[in-house]
C-alpha cells in the first residue's frame, strides 16, 4: 500500500494511503473528544482500511493506554515496538514521529515525558486535537490544575470558533479553570460549551464540578438532570456524571435517591471494567458508609471487578480505588497483595511510581488501616501527605474523600481536639456540608461546648436544602 501525505479537513498533514484516511482519523479525534460510544469502532474501521498508516497504530497504542488496566498497557507495548521502525519506514512526517515518541515514553511510564511531546507537537501543530486532548488527560493525572488550564489557555485563541470541536477545548479550559479555583470563569466558559454543544458531557461535567465546588448542590442537581436526555448518549463517562448527581443528594441527605442512582447506573455497566466506573463506585459507597448509611453486600460487585487489577501500574488514583474495594469488601489476601505491588511499583523509576513513594503508599496503607479501625497508624500515615494528595491525580472532588476518611479516623481514634481542628478547617470551604457540621458537632459536644455543638447541629440541619 502506498502511502502519500494527506490533510485532513482543518490543515493537519497525516501519512496515509487516502485523504479518506486523514478525514477519519479526524472524526476519530472529535469521536474520542466527545466520549462517543462509537469511537472504538472508529478506530477499529480505520486500521481496517489503512493498516499502515501510522497515526492509526499510534491511536491503537494510545486508546489501550487510556484503558489503564496492566493487559491493555501490555498491548500498547506491543504496537510500540514495531511503531519506531514503521514509522521511518513508510516515511512519516516529524509530528507523527513525535506522536511514536510520546507512546514510547507513555509505555516506559514516563508520564512527563509523555505529556511534554505532545505540548511541543502543540507548539508547531496546535490544531492537532488528539494530542491537545491526550495532554489533557496526562496534565490531569499529574493533579495540576494550573497545567490543564495553561495548556488550553496557549491553544484555544489559534482555534477557530468555527472548528466543530472547538466547544470541547472551551469544556477543556472550563475543567482547568475550575481546578484551579477560578470558579466564575470556569462556569462562564463550561456553559457557552454546553450551548454549543449540549452533548458535550465533558463540558457539562466541568459545570458540574463548579457547582460542587461552591456548594449549590440543589442547582447542581437540575444542571445534571436537566442535560440527562443528551449527555446520557456517550460512553461509560455518563456513569461519572451520575456520581455528581449522587454527590449532590448525599449532601441534602436523600440517601433514598443516592443508593437508586447507583444500583440504576453507577454500576451498571460495572462488568465492562472502565476505571472510572470502579472510581466513581468505590468512591461513593465508601462515602454513603461515611455518612452512616447502610449499604447491604454491594462492595462484592466491586471486589470482583477489583481483583482483576492487583497489579496494576498504570495510574496510583485508579489503583487506590481498586484497592479500597478490596479493603471494604474484606478480600484482605488481595488487598495486601495490592498493596505490595504498590511498594514494588513505589520503587521503579516511573512517574507515577515517584507518586506511590511520595504519597500513593502511604494512603494505601492508610486506607487499610483505617477500614480495620487502627485509626492511630491510618492517621500517622495519611496526616503528613495530605497536602501532598493533589498528585495522585484526579479531581478535586474525587481526592475530597481521601480528605473524609482521613478525618474520619480521626474522630474515630478519639483525639478530639485533633479532630475538631481538621473539622473546622474543613468547614473554611465546605461551609454548606452537613456532613461536616454534623461530625463537628458530636466532637464539639464531646468537648463540653454544648452552645457551639448546638449552633453545628443547626448548621448541619440547614446545609441539607443548599
Amino acid at each position: 500500500m502506498v502511502l502519500k501525505e494527506h490533510d485532513d479537513p482543518h490543515g493537519l498533514a497525516f501519512t496515509a494511503s487516502s485523504p479518506e484516511s486523514a478525514e477519519k482519523f479526524a472524526q476519530l479525534t472529535s469521536s474520542y473528544m466527545g466520549f462517543r460510544p462509537e469511537t472504538g469502532a472508529v478506530l477499529k474501521d480505520l486500521v481496517q482500511s489503512d493498516p499502515d498508516m501510522p497515526m492509526a497504530q499510534c491511536a491503537k497504542g494510545y486508546f489501550a493506554k487510556l484503558i489503564g488496566s496492566a493487559n491493555h498497557s501490555e498491548r500498547a507495548e506491543r504496537i510500540s515496538a514495531s511503531l519506531d521502525t514503521h514509522v521511518e519506514k513508510v516515511g512519516a512526517n516529524a509530528r507523527e514521529k513525535m506522536h511514536a515518541a510520546a507512546l514510547s515514553a507513555w509505555c516506559t511510564g514516563a508520564l512527563e515525558k509523555t505529556t511534554q511531546i505532545w505540548e511541543d507537537i502543540l507548539l508547531d501543530h496546535p490544531n492537532d486535537g488528539m494530542a491537545l486532548r491526550l495532554a489533557h488527560f496526562t496534565h490531569f493525572y499529574s493533579g495540576d490544575g494550573r497545567q490543564m488550564r495553561d495548556s488550553m489557555a496557549r491553544i484555544l485563541p489559534l482555534w477557530s470558533e468555527y472548528h466543530p470541536d472547538y466547544g470541547f477545548l472551551q469544556g477543556m479550559y472550563a475543567f482547568g479553570l475550575e481546578e484551579s479555583g477560578e470558579y466564575e470563569k470556569a462556569e462562564k466558559f463550561g456553559r457557552m460549551a454546553v450551548e454549543r454543544n449540549p452533548r458535550d458531557a465533558w463540558s457539562v461535567h466541568s459545570v458540574a464540578h463548579v457547582l460542587e465546588m461552591t456548594e449549590r448542590h440543589q442547582e447542581g442537581i437540575e444542571w445534571v438532570h436537566g442535560l440527562e436526555n443528551d449527555w446520557s448518549t456517550v460512553n461509560n463517562f455518563r456513569f461519572h456524571l451520575y456520581w455528581h448527581k449522587c454527590l449532590y443528594h448525599l449532601e441534602r441527605g436523600e440517601f433514598d435517591i443516592v443508593l437508586q442512582i447507583y444500583d440504576a447506573q453507577i454500576v451498571s455497566d460495572i462488568e465492562s471494567d472502565f476505571y472510572l466506573d470502579i472510581c466513581n463506585a468505590s468512591s461513593l459507597l465508601w462515602r454513603l458508609e461515611m455518612f452512616g448509611v447502610e449499604i447491604g453486600d454491594r462492595w462484592a460487585k466491586l471486589v470482583e471487578v477489583s481483583t482483576k487489577h492487583v497489579h496494576d501500574t498504570d495510574l496510583i488514583f485508579v489503583s487506590l480505588h481498586y484497592l479500597m474495594a478490596l479493603i471494604a469488601g474484606g478480600d484482605k489476601a488481595a488487598a495486601t497483595k495490592m498493596i505490595d505491588n504498590i511498594r514494588q511499583w513505589s520503587r521503579l523509576d516511573a512517574t507515577q511510581a515517584k507518586i506511590c513513594a511520595d504519597v500513593g503508599l502511604a494512603l494505601a496503607e492508610g486506607l487499610y488501616h483505617a477500614r480495620n479501625h487502627d485509626f492511630e497508624k491510618a492517621i500517622r500515615l495519611m496526616e503528613p501527605v495530605r497536602y501532598a494528595m493533589d498528585r495522585i491525580g484526579g479531581s478535586k472532588a474525587q481526592r475530597d474523600v481521601f480528605h473524609m476518611i482521613l478525618l474520619d479516623a480521626t474522630k474515630a481514634s478519639g483525639d478530639a481536639l485533633r479532630a475538631r481542628g481538621l473539622f473546622a478547617e474543613r468547614l473554611g470551604h465546605k461551609v454548606h456540608s452537613s456532613w461536616t457540621w454534623k461530625n463537628y458537632s458530636g466532637i464539639l459536644e464531646a468537648l463540653g461546648s454544648d452552645t457551639l455543638a448546638k449552633e453545628a447541629a443547626n448548621n448541619a440541619a440547614a446545609a441539607l436544602v443548599q
